[in-house]
This record gives C-alpha cells, structure tokens and sequence, in this order.
C-alpha cells in the first residue's frame, strides 16, 4: 500500500509561525505547533526557513515531508473582496481593473492574488490579495528551494480558511462565519456553498472585545436568515480573559461564539498535544491545496 502524502502546512506572522503536519489526502492531523520567531518570518524568509528547520530536526520529521503550503496573513498585503457581474468575460483583467481603481498605491511593486468562489470557470466573486512582489519572489526562491521549505502553494488566511470551513463543517446557502482574531489583526468572514460573501476587518490599534462583536453584529446584518454561530480562531482564541469577555458580549447581542477546537471531519494523531488547535486552523487549512 502507498505510503499517505504528508503536507506541511505553516501560518505566517509578524512574529511567529504556526505549524501543522497533514495528511491532507485522509484528513488526518499529526502534529501542530506555534513556535515565536525574533523577526517578521513574512518579510525575511531566512527567518522563516530557519525556525522549521529547526523545529523539524527538533521533532525528527524532515524526511517526512512531500510538500509546504503557506498561509499568509491578508493584512500583510491589501486585500478586496470583488463581486464579478454575470456578463463579465474577461474576469481577470475586470478584478484587476477594480482592485487597482480602488487602492491608492503603486501596483507595479504588488503582485496579485486571486482566488475565484465558486469556481474559476463561473466565478461570482472574487478574493484578491496584492503582495509586494519582493515577498512573493523571496518564497519562491532558489535559495528557499534549496532548504526545502519552498511552498508548493502559496494563499491568503480566509481563502484557506474557508477551504477548511468546507471541508469539516461543510457549507450550503446561508452563510457561516468565521473568526479570526490575532494579536495585531482581526478578520471576520462569512462563507457559503459559492465561497466568501463578506469580509470585515479590524487594524491593531482598535482590537477589544467590544470592536470584535460590533464587527460581528455588522456582519450578521446583511444575512438575518443566517445562524448567529461563529467558529473562532487565531492567537487571541488562547486568552482566556478575551474569549470570555468576547463571548459574554456575543451572547447579550444573540451571537453564539465558539472557540474553534474541533474539526469533524478530521482525525487526530493519538497522544499527540492538541491544546492550540484553534491557533494553528490556518496552517491546517493552507495543507488543504497539497492534495
């Protein structure tokens, strides 16, 4: 019998990495970590390369690996969310004449990229996240190639995020939201069958409780038929004080907010730590594109 592909999935951040080691192809989690890094692994891949070099010597895995995915997070580029009209041909020349139309900045430095719901050949939305060209061509290097960690795909934290709320929960016409809120960027989204519908976002500098909820209950606004659940995930799903508080306010205003912790349609290596779960939902999502 053929041995199962194993994906190494990793979440990028300003100053750490979230790891998960996958069989994407039956869905079975063997490892996760969150390991801080001393710089931004986003802007510097010999950061990034060095830290997994070292934690999969550390944990005996890298002969183990077949490919890298890579989850990067959106507030590290400009990212839109464009609706497509139904008489649109040329989609990719239209998504990017809206994006560049809507964003005050030199595109010339930013590389697109687009990820169409529900499918490329009928599109009728569009996620597009620009990064700055000088990035992208930092992960897919040579060098990087040559250390092993080059991703063989490479997309933003809702897009997979949204692949991994399809693939355990599943999704139909009302949309389900999700919840990612880390320590220097908040992301709210809601999904359906036909892929992301709405997307709010918080900077750093407003992050609280009270701006999460209110981001929430705005959300909600435009799917009144929608279940008022939210999956919630990312770095701050780890401290308690504001999941609890987060929560409380969640439910004053009708919103059931659930910490991530499970994924149905997975399985988990056994005796392994499975504690930051919720932390590393990124980097489960992003191995998704290995299969």
């Amino acid at each position: 019998m053929a041995a199962h592909k194993i994906c190494l999935g990793v979440e990028t951040s300003q100053d750490g990495l979230k790891i998960a080691l996958v069989e994407p192809g039956r869905k079975h989690i063997i490892k996760i970590d969150v390991v801080p890094t001393s710089g931004n692994s986003i802007n510097d891949v010999s950061i990034y390369s060095s830290v997994l070099n070292s934690w999969m010597r550390n944990n005996n895995l890298l002969s183990k690996i077949n490919s890298v995915a890579v989850a990067f997070p959106s507030c590290s580029g400009i990212m839109r969310f464009v609706l497509i009209p139904k008489e649109i041909e040329d989609t990719y020349k239209y998504v990017s004449w809206e994006f560049t139309s809507s964003v005050n900045s030199n595109m010339s430095e930013y590389k697109l990229s687009v990820d169409y719901y529900p499918n490329a050949k009928k599109p009728e939305c569009a996620i597009v996240v620009a990064m700055r060209k000088r990035t992208v061509e930092a992960f897919h290097s040579i060098e990087l190639e040559k250390s092993g960690f080059r991703p063989n795909y490479l997309m933003a934290d809702i897009c997979v995020l949204h692949n991994l709320l399809e693939s355990s929960d599943g999704l139909s016409s009302q949309p389900k939201c999700v919840l990612k809120a880390d320590e220097k960027f908040v992301s709210a989204f809601w999904s359906s069958k036909n892929g992301p519908v709405a997307v709010r976002l918080l900077p750093s500098d407003c992050i609280s409780p009270s701006a999460v909820q209110d981001i929430l209950t705005s959300g909600f606004q435009g799917f009144p038929k929608a279940k008022k659940i939210v999956k919630f995930c990312g770095e701050l799903s780890a401290r308690a004080e504001f999941v609890n508080e987060l929560v409380s306010l969640g439910a004053k205003s009708g919103l059931e907010i659930q910490p991530w912790k499970q994924l149905s349609k997975f399985s988990l290596e056994k005796n392994a730590d499975f504690s930051k779960l919720s932390q590393c939902m990124g980097a489960i999502g992003a191995t998704l594109g290995c299969k």
